[in-house]
């Protein structure tokens, strides 16, 4: 189970996972969801929410911005992040 978050943060996580989506196929991109995700888990565990902060540790850790090449690990992280953010929504009452 995880924390009911704040709305606020659970709109920072749907455009971040909006962000990926659009990141696949796009370097620059997957590089600005890789920095934007770190910054949400930074906010996380200062607002002690330690089991999404957690989960996003996970999916960082799953990806490795490539220049020039198809990301892997896409997929796995595209579904993760929605994951994530269903669970956020759905602790929150949304």
């Amino acid at each position: 189970m995880i924390e009911s978050i704040p709305r606020e943060l659970i709109k920072d996580l749907q455009t971040v996972c909006q962000l990926h989506d659009e990141a696949v196929c796009n370097h620059d991109k997957c590089r600005e969801f890789s920095e934007n995700l770190s910054a949400l888990l930074i906010r996380l565990e200062d607002l002690k929410f330690y089991r999404m902060a957690d989960r996003l540790m996970s999916v960082l850790l799953n990806c490795k911005p490539k220049e020039a090449s198809h990301c892997e690990k896409a997929n796995l992280v595209g579904a993760m992040m929605k994951e994530i953010t269903k669970d956020a929504k759905k602790a929150a009452g949304k």
